[in-house]
């Protein structure tokens, strides 16, 4: 049997896949907003369904709900987000289980805290990255870590 396949992902990507574009105007945005939309969607789906695993940082449970919350302005939606992401999660990571190896990753690759945190976790799950933060992506990639970036996916689709 196949090994299922592993992804860390990032909030940036989550949201895109949870939150159906709410844009008005019917143009290139748009059209762009729906494929990024359409695609992480798949990825969370193939999590659902149990074809992937997903690892994420407690952390990503309070960004998700507060970005939801700001996008959508409705209390039920943040909470149902991170409700699916809590379920779905193979493992969902608390600071004092990778503490030592994130602050060993920042100082070796100067990102943010929350980066840092995100690439931790992928390195040490040796799992892929899915994020829609560029610079992340690049640190990623400068580490050795297999990573996607949505606005790519977007492009080669």
């Amino acid at each position: 049997m196949a090994s299922v396949v592993k992804y860390t992902i990032d909030t940036s990507f989550a949201v895109k896949g949870i939150v159906p574009p709410r844009r008005k105007k019917r143009d290139e945005i748009l059209e762009k907003q729906q494929k990024m939309h359409k695609i992480a969607r798949s990825y969370l789906d193939k999590v659902r369904d149990k074809h992937a695993e997903m690892y994420i940082p407690a952390v990503a449970l309070i960004e998700t709900a507060i970005v939801i919350s700001r996008i959508t302005n409705n209390e039920d939606d943040s909470r149902k987000a991170v409700s699916f992401l809590r379920r779905n999660a193979a493992h969902v990571f608390y600071e004092h289980e990778i503490l030592e190896e994130a602050i060993s990753f920042g100082i070796k690759a100067k990102a943010s805290g929350y980066d840092t945190i995100f690439l931790t976790i992928a390195e040490v799950t040796q799992s892929e990255l899915l994020t829609d933060d560029s610079l992340q992506h690049k640190i990623a990639l400068s580490r050795g870590i297999v990573s996607h970036l949505l606005r790519d996916m977007v492009a080669n689709d």
